[in-house]
Formats: C-alpha cells, sequence, structure tokens
C-alpha cells in the first residue's frame, strides 16, 4: 500500500491531526474509503479535497465511516456535497456508518437524503448493481 501525500491520488493511506483516511480500490471502478477518527473542521479540510479527487476517477465510492468516531457538522456538511457532486456525475455512492455517525445524521433527518449503510458490505451491494456498473 502506498502513502498518499497532497494531490496525488491511489491506493494508500492520508493521515492527519485525528483523522486517518485508507483507500481501497475494488476493481470495476470502485473505491472504499475508510475513514478513522474524529471528522471535525480540520478532518474536513483532509477530507474534502480526497472526495473530490476520487468523484473524478472512479465508477462507484463507498465511504466507510464504521471506525469513525465523531461527526461535526463541517462533517455532515460535507457528506451532502459529497452526495450532490456524485450525482452530478452520475456515480453511485454509498457511506457506511456506525453509531457516533448515525446519530447525528438521524437527528438532523438526513437519512432520507444520504444512502446510509450500517456496514460497508450492504453499501457496496449498494453501488455495485448491476445495472450501475458493468465489467
Amino acid at each position: 500500500m502506498e502513502t498518499v501525500v497532497g494531490a496525488r491520488f491511489g491506493a494508500g493511506t492520508i493521515s492527519a491531526t485525528g483523522v486517518e483516511v485508507v483507500i481501497e480500490p475494488r476493481g470495476r471502478g470502485l473505491v472504499v474509503t475508510h475513514v478513522l477518527g474524529e471528522i471535525d473542521l480540520l478532518g474536513v479540510s483532509l477530507l474534502r479535497p480526497c472526495f473530490e479527487r476520487q468523484l473524478r476517477s472512479v465508477r462507484a465510492l463507498v465511504l466507510d465511516f464504521t471506525e469513525t468516531s465523531y461527526l461535526s457538522a463541517a462533517g455532515l456538511s460535507l457528506l451532502l456535497q459529497t452526495g450532490v457532486d456524485a450525482r452530478s456525475r452520475n456515480i453511485p455512492w454509498a457511506l457506511a456508518a456506525a453509531r457516533p455517525v448515525l446519530r447525528p445524521i438521524e437527528v438532523t433527518g438526513l437519512e432520507r437524503q444520504l444512502p446510509v449503510y450500517r456496514d460497508v458490505p450492504p453499501a457496496v451491494d449498494a453501488v455495485c448493481m448491476p445495472s450501475r456498473l458493468s465489467a
């Protein structure tokens, strides 16, 4: 696995204070991006360009926030913007999230706007439906 730094994108890991991102290409244009740690304003400043680069080069995207321990309002905004960007590019995407991330999404009613799943496999299944990705 290579380390991703700055504007470079590929399989690898990006780290900053409080957040770690592991980018996992899975084939057929699918990328699963694992986000670990706390997503506050600093974390969003790392994630925003990462997600934007991915949406320019993938055919499907799963954001794995199952190991994310905190999601701020800035993080919620980032997820909403990622959805807008993915839809504008016709890229299927999904979010896998555990309780620390699901709670603010549910409290704000955003589960109706975000493709949220409780684990990575169903999120991958959702974006890899045969009608969405072809070989």
